[in-house]
């Protein structure tokens, strides 16, 4: 049986004229693994959001599209599905009329001929499909393909991204006129493996894009041409660009991975953030950082940065995640978000989750200076061995909280987090970078303190080994408004 929960739905007043801030946790939890791609705001103030449906017991997927209120109520969804090859519903753009485009990538299970290609629809407010372009297939020998979709000059479309044949994967751009008619397209069969994650049209009509697995940019011109596959390079050595927001025709801000300095290894991983005022020279870039040295911390993967003003940019990230096993994994981790100023100096940070494995994929920034998060949360504890994730979006307030409406905050946000949890001879802590001391404090079961630490900065490890067996309260405090408690409990 198919389930939905909503697990809370709660609004307050807020600062903003005329509009009411609505905060929310929506859990859609059913018998089929699901994932979140895209991820839009209407101006009817519904929220849409694409992605993928699949039975857990095979690997046929079906493309989705539903339809939230602005109070994270499921209004409506749809289906998009082929019998003979699977469906992915990767991007959502505004229409310039009413409604929205969808890009949607098929291909098969293995290499076969015609298998491999995307198509565009139109869809309206209501998520019925108006208009379906020709589908778009490229030769036999590709069997995959991953898409995205973006306005270019003058509302031609830019669909690009890459498609696999046995061995390198190959880039490819199409320019598309309103009608969904081609105008131009290549694939670059020469180019090496160019994976591209952003695209945009710049003032002159060239193409500025940047490389999805290695820190370059890349310039074609005006005809798709390569000029340039390292006509820059993304600086502070971050690599995996997952967010860029245009703030004028040649100034833009982006996040990515980055390889912090003091932690060489290949599985250390942290979120990079710059503001860079040329397309491709970025000597004159602004750099923050976020993260922690003892876990792998990713930004979401198809949008990481986004803000309606630039004094209140949103980042999320997935802290703890698994970078062997990204989707399914039997470690807690977490929903993890930042807000900047426009120099990116770091505000606040928050975390939600740690009951489960959530991956962060998408977040948006609202119109009533909230953030969305999308993404997935995999249940390792109730189905360990089935590959079933549910789909997991929470909606926050400017300040990054979910609260009623009495103004009480949901306790899955967190500001400090103990793991892990079962944990053994060392327990590890974080604290959100705004608090600079804290104080941690462990207690039996009975109340009584068995340890107590003095914390400088934002992460910490205490030695447990002296401790037995069992469940244990703690608390991590300060001065400054800092106050979190919860149960750990040492196997």
């Amino acid at each position: 049986m198919k389930k939905i929960f909503l697990l809370t739905t709660a609004v307050m007043l807020s600062i903003y004229s005329f509009s009411q801030t609505a905060t929310w946790e929506l859990l859609i939890d059913t018998d089929e693994d699901r994932n979140v791609s895209d991820i839009i705001e209407g101006e009817d103030n519904n929220i849409y959001f694409t992605g993928l449906s699949r039975e857990a017991e095979t690997w046929h997927f079906n493309g989705t599209v539903f339809k939230l209120s602005s109070e994270g109520e499921l209004r409506d969804s749809i289906f998009i599905m082929n019998l003979d090859s699977s469906v992915i519903v990767n991007r959502i753009l505004p229409d310039t009329n009413t409604g929205y485009i969808l890009g949607v990538e098929t291909f098969g299970l293995t290499p076969s001929p015609n298998k491999c290609g995307f198509n565009l629809k139109r869809i309206d407010t209501n998520l019925n499909i108006t208009y379906s372009s020709k589908n778009y297939l490229f030769p036999p020998e590709y069997h995959d393909i991953d898409i995205k979709l973006q306005y270019g000059i003058k509302n031609n479309l830019l669909l690009f991204g890459y498609i696999f044949p046995v061995n390198v994967p190959r880039m490819f751009v199409y320019e598309l006129n309103y009608d969904f008619d081609s105008l131009n397209a290549k694939i670059y069969h020469n180019d090496g493996a160019i994976l591209p994650n952003f695209i945009k049209q710049l003032p002159n009509y060239n193409f500025w894009l940047v490389r999805e697995l290695h820190s370059n940019y890349v310039l074609l011109d005006s005809s798709l041409n390569m000029i340039s596959s390292k006509a820059g390079s993304i600086p502070q050595g971050m690599n995996l660009a997952h967010g860029v927001k245009w703030d004028s025709d040649t100034s833009f801000y982006l996040a990515a991975d980055f390889f912090h300095a003091e932690k060489r290894a290949y599985t250390s991983h942290n979120v990079g953030f710059i503001h860079q005022l040329h397309p491709f020279d970025s000597t004159n870039a602004v750099f923050n950082y976020t993260g922690a040295i003892d876990t792998n911390d990713q930004p979401a993967f198809y949008r990481a940065l986004d803000f309606n003003c630039k004094d209140s940019i949103f980042i999320g990230y997935t802290k703890n995640i698994d970078i062997y096993g990204v989707h399914w994994s039997s470690r807690p981790s977490w929903y993890a978000l930042v807000q900047t100023d426009s120099l990116l100096n770091i505000r606040w940070e928050k975390f939600y989750g740690g009951d489960a494995y959530y991956n962060l994929e998408n977040l948006i920034a609202t119109n009533d200076g909230g953030c969305i998060m999308a993404g997935t949360r995999f249940d390792y504890q109730e189905h360990p061995f089935l590959q079933e994730r549910d789909i997991y979006i929470i909606k926050v307030n400017a300040d990054g909280l979910i609260t009623s409406t009495d103004g009480d905050v949901s306790p899955i946000v967190k500001e400090a987090i103990a793991y892990p949890n079962p944990g053994n001879d060392l327990l590890k802590l974080r604290i959100a970078v705004q608090y600079k001391q804290s104080v941690f404090k462990l207690f039996d079961i009975a109340g009584r303190l068995v340890l107590e630490k003095n914390i400088e900065g934002k992460t910490s490890e205490v030695n447990t080994q002296f401790l037995k067996s069992g469940t244990y309260v703690y608390s991590i405090t300060n001065n400054s408004g800092l106050s979190e408690s919860g149960k750990w409990v040492k196997e």
